[in-house]
């Protein structure tokens, strides 16, 4: 069953000041670990394999506080947007998930693709903003429109807009990764001037324009944007910026908490030449992503024929279960499909 995050609705916000800016991201910036139940997480270790899946490194199941120990880990971060159910988590040992924290799994070296797979699934169930797709778009539309946002890695990013025009975005330190963070401070960069920085928090100040441009920019590179507060009257859809769902059914009907998010206007934002080139890299990175992982199962379910091959030519080796065999020969004949049409 999905999970539907409940947020509290953004204020209206005729004007803000820096210092209540900062407090509302302090309110909300603060660390807190949720946790899944404890049936949930008794099965998500009972079918876990030996070894961790992100440095392969076998799991030492006799010392649970020990580095190589196997512990439940999210696939998206709770605090960036992730859900809470039996779907978003997978175990790593200790060292992996303490190393990673709140980092997306994007950022790490060839990920697994049945990790890399069940990240774009949970996505489509985390915390999303609304699309820019004409009234008759179906389900799968916007599934694919949200897709092309996951391609990118997952930050977090506080906002507002008041009435005054004068607003302002916060790129928080505390979770997400660098590599998603420094592509907020950049797009906050080419559209407003910085009001504040320290270890924790950084304060950029854009005019209303520069806001509505930069925010859907960020939004469109994978960020879940918080609002801090909005403007009393929404003008049109890119004024709903801070409507967010974690129900796709919910974004396809552009009604989220009782909010009713109005049709895009193509004419009122077009997508510049950096938002063109940073969809081009995101896609590039994508298919040099599956291509990696295509031929690495390929490698791995050649390998396990070969020695299935050996074993049955062998007179003294010990004979392998039927249905084993079975997921041998499976597993081969799909990779060597898959392989093919990475090559085509």
């Amino acid at each position: 069953m999905q999970h539907i995050h409940t947020l509290p609705m953004t204020p209206a916000c005729p004007t803000i000041t820096l210092a209540d800016f900062q407090k509302a991201i302090a309110s909300r910036d603060v660390q807190f670990h949720l946790s899944a139940p404890r049936y949930a997480r008794r099965k998500i270790l009972a079918a876990a394999p030996d070894h961790c899946p992100l440095c392969r490194s076998p799991f030492d199941r006799t010392a649970p506080r020990s580095f190589s120990a196997p512990v439940i880990a999210t696939c998206v971060h709770t605090f960036l947007g992730g859900p809470l159910t039996v779907d978003n988590l997978f175990v790593c040992c200790r060292r992996c998930q303490q190393s990673r924290a709140s980092t997306d799994l994007l950022t790490i070296p060839d990920l697994p693709a049945h990790l890399a797979d069940q990240r774009l699934a949970v996505l489509q169930l985390s915390q999303n903003h609304p699309v820019s797709l004409p009234k008759s778009a179906t389900l799968t539309d916007v599934r694919q429109a949200l897709a092309q946002r996951h391609a990118m890695p997952r930050s977090r990013v506080y906002a507002a807009q008041p009435d005054d025009g004068i607003c302002l975005l916060g790129v928080s330190r505390r979770y997400g990764d660098h590599e998603s963070k420094g592509l907020a401070h950049l797009l906050a960069r080419l559209g407003g001037t910085p009001l504040q920085r320290d270890k924790r928090l950084t304060v950029y100040a854009l005019t209303d324009t520069d806001f509505r441009r930069v925010v859907w920019q960020l939004i469109d590179a994978n960020a879940w944007v918080l609002g801090i507060g909005r403007r009393s009257q929404p003008r049109d859809f890119q004024d709903f910026w801070w409507v967010s769902s974690s129900s796709v059914s919910e974004l396809r009907a552009r009604k989220v908490g009782g909010v009713v998010v109005p049709l895009h206007v193509s004419a009122t934002r077009e997508v510049g030449a950096s938002a063109v080139r940073m969809r081009r890299l995101a896609e590039r990175r994508r298919v040099a992503r599956e291509r990696e992982a295509v031929e690495r199962e390929y490698r791995e379910a050649s390998a396990a024929y070969e020695y299935w091959m050996a074993t049955r030519r062998s007179p003294s080796a010990f004979p392998i279960d039927p249905e084993d065999e079975l997921a041998i020969v499976a597993r081969y004949g799909t990779a060597c499909r898959r392989w093919a049409e990475a090559q085509a």
